[in-house]
C-alpha cells in the first residue's frame, strides 16, 4: 500500500538536499527513518518488495521535492527568508527529542559529549566557510573536458554526502567549490537540458553512486558498532546545521509568522519521528 506520509517526509527531504545549510542526512533522522533507509537501500535485493514498497514513496517524494524545490528556491528566500528558515529549524528541533531517546535503548545510555561537541564544532566550521567562500571553482575547468568530468564525479560525491551524512550540508560544501548554482541549475530542470549538459550528468550520477555505496556502508558499520558515539556525534551536527539557516528575526508580523511555522513544523516532525520510532 501506498504510503503517503512517507510521501511527505521524502518530499520534505528533497527539498532540505538543496536548501543550503539544510542536510537531507537531518531530516531523515530527525523524522526516525534514516537506519531504516540505510538497511533498505544496502539490503535491497534479500527481500526487494518489503524494501520497494518502503523506498517507493520516499524516492517519489525526493524527486518531487527536489525539482519544486528547485524551481521556487530563489522566490522563497529572496521573499520569505525567514519564514523559510524558521520552518526548516522547527522540522531539525523536532527530531532531536527522539535523538536523545536513540542512544537511551543502549545498554550504556550514555552520550559522548567529546563526540558531541567536536561535531557541532565541525558543523559551525563548514557554516563559517560556506559564509566565506575559498577561491575555488571547479566551473572554472569546464574547457578542459577530462578535467571536468574529474571535477564533475567529485561534485557528485560531494552532493551526495550531504545527503547521507546528517548535519552535513551538501549545498554548503558545493558552495565551496563552486558548484551549488551549476548544480541547482540542473536539478531543477531535468527535462530542458541540452545535450552537452546531459552528457555532464553522467560523471555526476557515477559520482553520486559511488560515494552513496562508499558512505552508506560506512554510516551502517559506525551505527552498528559505534552506536551511542555516531549518535552522539549526530546530536553534533544536528545542533550545530541550526546555526546555519537562522535567517536573522523580526519583531512584526512577519516574526510572529515565523514562529508560528516553527512551532507547527516542530509539531510534525516530532510527530512523526515518534510515529516511526513506536513503529520498530
Amino acid at each position: 500500500m501506498f504510503n503517503i506520509k512517507q510521501l511527505i517526509i521524502g518530499f520534505t527531504i528533497g527539498g532540505g538536499m538543496i536548501l543550503p545549510g539544510v542536510s537531507g542526512g537531518v531530516l531523515a533522522v530527525v523524522f526516525g527513518i534514516y537506519e531504516k533507509l540505510i538497511d533498505a537501500v544496502l539490503n535491497f535485493f534479500k527481500d526487494w518488495k518489503k524494501h520497494l514498497v518502503f523506498l517507493l514513496p520516499i524516492l517519489i517524494g525526493v524527486v518531487i521535492g527536489v525539482i519544486t524545490f528547485g524551481r521556487v528556491l530563489s522566490f522563497v528566500f529572496q521573499d520569505y527568508p525567514m519564514e523559510a528558515g524558521f520552518t526548516f529549524i522547527g522540522l531539525i528541533l523536532g527530531g532531536i527529542p527522539v535523538l536523545f531517546n536513540k542512544i537511551k535503548t543502549r545498554d550504556t545510555k550514555k552520550i559522548n559529549m567529546l563526540m558531541l561537541g567536536l561535531a557541532f564544532a565541525l558543523s559551525l566550521l563548514l557554516f563559517v566557510l560556506g559564509k566565506n567562500t575559498f577561491d575555488i571553482n571547479f566551473s572554472n575547468y569546464m574547457g578542459s573536458e577530462y578535467t571536468f568530468s574529474i571535477l564533475l564525479f567529485i561534485t557528485g560525491i560531494i552532493y551526495i554526502s550531504g545527503k547521507i551524512i546528517p548535519g552535513i550540508s551538501g549545498s554548503f560544501l558545493l558552495m565551496l567549490v563552486g558548484m551549488y548554482e551549476y548544480t541547482l541549475d540542473i536539478v531543477s530542470r531535468p527535462f530542458a537540458l541540452t545535450s552537452s549538459e546531459q552528457m555532464q550528468l553522467i560523471p555526476i550520477f557515477l559520482g553520486v553512486i559511488v560515494g552513496a555505496l562508499l558512505l552508506l556502508r560506512l554510516m551502517n558499520k559506525l551505527i552498528n558498532e559505534y552506536h551511542n558515539d555516531t549518535y552522539s556525534a549526530i546530536i553534533g551536527f544536528v545542533i550545530g546545521s541550526i546555526a546555519a539557516i537562522y535567517p536573522g528575526f523580526n519583531f512584526d508580523y512577519r516574526g510572529l509568522i515565523s514562529v508560528t511555522l516553527l512551532i507547527l513544523a516542530f509539531a510534525m516532525s516530532y510527530l512523526f519521528s515518534l510515529s516511526e520510532k513506536v513503529k520498530r
